[in-house]
C-alpha cells in the first residue's frame, strides 16, 4: 500500500477549556473571600455597637426621665434626676476622673468639653449645677423642664458626634 493512498483524517484538537464550572481551587477562594467579608462586616458592626453603647444607654435613660417628668410634673425632682443623669452620662462618655469631681462652673465647662461645643452657657442654665444642691424654693418653679430636656438632648447628640469623630 502506498502511503499517499492512505486516507487519514487530520489531527483533532480537544475542545477548548470551559470557564464554567471553575476548578475546586477557585471555589475555595470564593468561599474564603465571602467568609472574610462576612467576618469583617460582623466585626465592624460590633465595634460600632460597642462604641455607641454609652450613648444608646444614656438616650434610653433620658427618655425614661422625660416620661417620668410628664407623669409627675415636679421640676425639682426633674432637675435632680437630670443632674444625676448628666454626671453618669459624662462619666460613661469620658473617664470617671474627668467627669466625677468637677462642680459649679467647672462642671458646666466639663459638660461643654465632653460635647465639644458650649451648650450649658446661658445664665439660666445654672440650674444644672446649682439647683440640685439647694433646698426647694419657689424659684425652682421657674425652671422650664422641656427646655432642660431639650438641652440634655442637644448635649447628648453633640457628645455622641464628638465621640464618633475621636
Amino acid at each position: 500500500m502506498n502511503p499517499d493512498e492512505l486516507l487519514l483524517r487530520d489531527i483533532h484538537l480537544p475542545d477548548p477549556v470551559s470557564w464554567w464550572p471553575p476548578a475546586m481551587g477557585w471555589w475555595i477562594i470564593i468561599v474564603a473571600i465571602v467568609g472574610l467579608i462576612a467576618v469583617v462586616a460582623w466585626w465592624r458592626r460590633r465595634q460600632i455597637t460597642i462604641r455607641n453603647a454609652p450613648a444608646t444607654l444614656a438616650r434610653c435613660e433620658l427618655d425614661r426621665l422625660r416620661t417620668a417628668w410628664t407623669e409627675h410634673g415636679d421640676t425639682q425632682r426633674l432637675v435632680n434626676e437630670v443632674s444625676i443623669w448628666l454626671r453618669r452620662a459624662g462619666m460613661s462618655m469620658t473617664s470617671r476622673r474627668q467627669a466625677a469631681s468637677p462642680t459649679g462652673d467647672r462642671w458646666r465647662q466639663c459638660l461643654d468639653e465632653i460635647a465639644g461645643e458650649p451648650i450649658f452657657t446661658d445664665t439660666n442654665d445654672r440650674f444644672v449645677t446649682e439647683i440640685p444642691y439647694r433646698a426647694p424654693a419657689p424659684e425652682h418653679a421657674l425652671v422650664d423642664g422641656n427646655r432642660l430636656l431639650a438641652l440634655c438632648d442637644r448635649w447628648l447628640d453633640a457628645a455622641t458626634r464628638k465621640a464618633r469623630q475621636a
